[in-house]
């Protein structure tokens, strides 16, 4: 009986000690990945702070300026001010030309639909 009690506290053993390696393993494993994050991470944030950088060079006031001012004649740019817009009842609204059918939803009427164009 002794012998018996003897061989599964041994079982009992060989398997929690197969247990805590696995968990050993497991758990190194996720520390690797862990700082192989942390790195990647690193990385990125270096690639950002520069990739700011070069928004924040390139979107100098001075040289947006100067931008502006090399292609004035051919995209006429301007700064934006209420007195650059046109008026709104100079608009057409491009429906002259649309034939209204009733006969895809009759239970829509031509006053309740509205034309969107890309013109």
């Amino acid at each position: 009986m002794r012998n018996f009690f003897y061989i599964i506290i041994f079982g009992l053993v060989i398997t929690l000690a197969y247990w805590a390696y696995q968990e050993n393993v497991k758990t190194q494993m996720a520390i690797k990945k862990s700082e192989e994050f942390q790195t990647e991470i690193g990385k990125a944030r270096a690639k950002l702070s520069v990739l700011k950088a070069e928004w924040a060079y390139l979107n100098r006031p001075e040289r947006l300026i100067h931008l502006t001012n090399l292609g004035f004649d051919e995209l006429k740019l301007a700064p934006i001010r209420a007195t650059n817009f046109g008026e709104f009842n100079r608009l057409s609204n491009g429906t002259n030309n649309i034939k209204w059918s009733s006969a895809l939803n009759p239970e829509i009427s031509q006053s309740e639909v509205r034309f969107y164009t890309n013109d």
